[in-house]
């Protein structure tokens, strides 16, 4: 896998889609996710928290990790697959399909493969939901996704990033963690 740039921006959240915009290299991406069968940014948390430290995969049957999912829409898939290596390196792999008919075959329409690290990833997947927050709000996010915003599973990434287990319980740190981003 290539180490090149990979960014994630959470652009849009409104009646029940998501838009984001992945960056892959000199590559743009644009995605648009359904609540009705997807959780993206609490899927990017779980993700991040359950590889920080880790160098390897872990075997799935006696130690699960968050670390592949999909992201719905309406008649394609975004398939997500992210794999831990030494040194903080996450391997990502999106593999985006469309079906053409209910119950049809899924046809590839684009595939990222590409490498960055954990750091840098999560900093940016918990500025980008910090944005997303400060704009619309609790209420607000509700009202556009239809489903609660993942705070607390955001405040476990906060703590990681901060040197803290994810376990932590400190209301007026994870505050700041917010206040940070402004």
């Amino acid at each position: 896998m290539s180490d090149e740039r990979f960014e994630i921006y959470l652009t849009e959240a409104r009646a029940g889609w998501l838009e984001a915009r992945l960056v892959s290299g000199d590559s743009h991406y644009d995605l648009s996710v359904h609540s009705n069968f997807s959780e993206p940014i609490k899927d990017l948390f779980r993700c991040l928290c359950d590889v920080r430290g880790l160098d390897a995969p872990t075997d799935m049957e006696t130690d699960y990790r968050h670390i592949e999912f999909e992201w719905g829409g309406e008649g394609w898939l975004y398939y997500w697959s992210v794999i831990p290596r030494p040194d903080g390196v996450l391997d990502i792999v999106v593999d985006f399909k469309g079906k053409r008919e209910v119950d049809g075959d899924e046809y590839p329409v684009w595939k990222i493969e590409t490498s960055t690290t954990w750091d840098a990833l999560a900093r940016q997947v918990f500025t980008q939901a910090s944005e997303m927050l400060w704009m619309y709000g609790f209420t607000g996010y509700y009202e556009r996704w239809q489903k609660d915003f993942p705070a607390g599973d955001m405040m476990r990434l906060g703590h990681l990033l901060h040197g803290c287990p994810a376990e932590t319980q400190d209301f007026a740190r994870e505050l700041g963690y917010l206040a940070e981003t402004r």
